[in-house]
């Protein structure tokens, strides 16, 4: 795996970005009836790994009720071997206490590692075989998407976003698709195509079929993500890129 991630790895564009969330479609009976919220996403090479910062940011409006207001914060490091992640994940809702998760984990190549927790409590949590970390995943699909060897891809993705064993993450991916020529992307980093992927969450329960959730996305060669579907079940949450900003690569 390692040698895999770094070749393709060398190809990932430093970049931050925003989008905007809004409300997509909700289905009847939903008692979601608005969205209103940001993303922003910060990806950075350095060196000898990449550094992630994610700030989610999102209202949900009721129909029955008042609204929640649901903030999540990533700051991540992630070795270019793939064998170590570093992660600090905290999360705030409305009505409900906050929750921080904080650690690291390790990898023994394609045999699995172990994920050990400072917060909420000090605990270890084994990670199954094929285990991966999250740019480390994006590399990879990445990898599929240019050989076009598997359409259907499935991982289990460890991101420390829970105090649990990595579920896995089914990945299915499309022929790549022109960008429209006014997109912000191709203005900042003259591409032209993406990828259409699309992501199903599972929990690491064998006794559940469906997805805690889903996305479907525009994925470029470059790691940047183009636009973004996320489905919860019954509503739809659309993010839609509004600034792009390359950022340098280090001289290592």
């Amino acid at each position: 795996m390692a040698g895999t991630v770094m070749a393709v790895g060398a190809q990932m564009s430093p970049h931050r970005a925003a989008y905007r969330l809004t409300l997509a479609s909700s289905r009847e009976g939903s008692r979601v009836t608005g969205v209103v919220g940001a993303m922003n996403f910060a990806w950075n090479d350095v060196c000898r790994g990449w550094t992630t910062e994610q700030r989610f940011q999102i209202r949900f409006l009721y129909s029955e009720a008042d609204d929640q207001e649901m903030t999540t914060s990533y700051t991540t490091w992630e070795a270019k071997d793939g064998s170590v992640y570093r992660f600090n994940v905290r999360k705030q809702t409305t009505g409900q206490p906050d929750e921080e998760m904080k650690g690291v984990a390790t990898l023994n190549g394609e045999d699995g590692g172990v994920a050990h927790f400072e917060k909420p409590k000090p605990q270890d949590i084994e990670l199954a075989p094929g285990t991966v970390f999250p740019t480390a995943h994006t590399l990879l699909l990445i990898n599929q998407a240019r050989h076009g060897d598997t359409p259907v891809y499935v991982r289990p993705v460890f991101d420390g976003s829970e105090a649990e064993e990595a579920g896995p993450v089914s990945a299915v991916i499309g022929k790549a698709k022109p960008l429209a020529k006014d997109a912000i992307v191709v203005a900042a980093l003259h591409k032209d195509k993406a990828w259409p992927v699309h992501l199903a969450f599972f929990a690491n329960d064998e006794q559940q079929a469906l997805p805690d959730y889903d996305t479907a996305m525009m994925l470029m060669d470059n790691g940047i993500v183009q636009s973004m579907l996320i489905d919860y079940g019954d509503f739809k949450v659309r993010a839609e890129l509004v600034a792009l900003e390359p950022l340098p690569r280090p001289a290592c």
